[in-house]
């Protein structure tokens, strides 16, 4: 048991010399315990600690030959020779298990700080001197919004080629655009939803996605996940005479997904179509909608990658690849900055493979949103 705390103590040590190498560490908080020749002082890097955040405790007793700080329920315990004791401790301390509590509203107030009783024995030639400390942690509110509507705008900046035999240029082209945009998301009883679409100059667009959690389980639950969109490019069409055309895209997809209130990440499945060939599909997908989400986040995240593939019964060598990452990051209360980077890569047999023609479209965009969530 000895050999097991010491061992848990070097780690602490260690973690906190880390903390302090990279300058990481927070302004002290210290506590006075006893006094007169012989004082007990505890230093903590935070006096409140939010779920999942560390703090360093720091205890130091000049007089003492060893320190021992441990909760009061016994489960963690840090002990050290010296006097002076350093340990890391989380918002977990004193708990068996991680386990995610939430402030609880009472005569119209919200009881949100929950302290965690802690022991502190300062040793010296074999009599120790017992003390109470307490770690305050800061519950989250749990979230009971399940609809959020978001609208906004936002300004794209489009590069955009065709390319033929040898690298040779088809088309290229650099665009600055306006893009509209318009989403609805659900979250609730085993459901995750969301419905978006957005109209630009040369692109627009929409998509369906949806989640159903067919097995749940302590945090993570398991389900199906549909994915259904349209995509209409314009651009491609002003070409006259190559390969691309002026068409809108049709796809489905379905896969498993793993999900918690709020986030799906899935593996799906499916066909992609424009009414005159149709491609197989094969796409990861994964959002964050900090709305939503059990407790509320300023964040929402959005990330797609899909490769469609077909066009041959033996290499498949009409391509489409599509790599997206949207985020939003709420800045005011009900206003999100909108980042994103997209990359659209595709690719067009001809009867000689030299010939094929190649297309590529890279687009970064930055705008602003406003939501409303209920």
């Amino acid at each position: 048991m000895r050999a097991t705390r010491i061992t848990q103590t070097r780690v602490a040590l260690a973690t906190c010399a880390g903390i302090a190498l990279t300058g990481c560490a927070l302004q002290g908080h210290t506590t006075r315990l006893a006094g007169g020749p012989d004082p007990v002082d505890v230093e903590m890097s935070s006096d409140r600690l939010r779920p999942g955040q560390a703090a360093q405790v720091i205890v130091r007793s000049p007089g003492a030959d060893s320190i021992v700080y441990e909760s009061a329920n016994g489960i963690d315990r840090y002990w050290s020779t010296g006097p002076v004791l350093s340990a890391v401790v989380t918002s977990d301390f004193g708990d068996a298990a991680p386990k995610t509590r939430f402030a609880e509203h009472v005569n119209g107030e919200t009881l949100n700080l929950r302290k965690k009783p802690a022991r502190i024995a300062a040793c010296r030639q074999g009599r120790c001197r017992e003390f109470q400390h307490e770690l305050a942690v800061i519950l989250p509110e749990r979230n009971d919004r399940t609809i959020a509507l978001s609208a906004g705008w936002s300004s794209v900046f489009a590069r955009r080629s065709l390319r033929g035999a040898n690298r040779v240029v088809l088309f290229e082209d650099v665009v600055n655009a306006s893009v509209w945009e318009l989403q609805g998301e659900w979250a609730g009883n085993g459901w995750n939803g969301r419905v978006q679409g957005f109209l630009g100059n040369d692109n627009s667009g929409g998509s369906l996605d949806l989640s159903r959690v067919l097995k749940g389980g302590d945090g993570l639950s398991y389900g199906l996940a549909l994915y259904a969109g349209m995509l209409h490019s314009a651009w491609l069409g002003e070409r006259p005479g190559s390969v691309p055309a002026d068409r809108t895209a049709y796809q489905l997809s379905i896969g498993p997904s793993v999900m918690m209130r709020g986030i799906t990440a899935s593996s799906q499945f499916g066909f992609s179509t424009d009414g005159r060939e149709t491609l197989q599909i094969a796409s990861t997908r994964i959002s964050v909608n900090g709305n939503l989400t059990s407790v509320r986040h300023p964040i929402t995240i959005t990330a797609e990658k899909t490769f469609s593939f077909g066009g041959s019964a033996i290499l498949a060598r009409r391509r489409d690849a599509l790599e997206r990452l949207t985020a939003g990051v709420r800045v005011l209360e009900n206003f999100s900055l909108n980042l994103g980077l997209s990359s659209h890569r595709m690719a067009w047999p001809e009867d000689d493979p030299s010939q094929d023609v190649r297309g590529a479209e890279t687009l970064y965009t930055l705008g602003g949103q406003y939501s409303l969530t209920w």
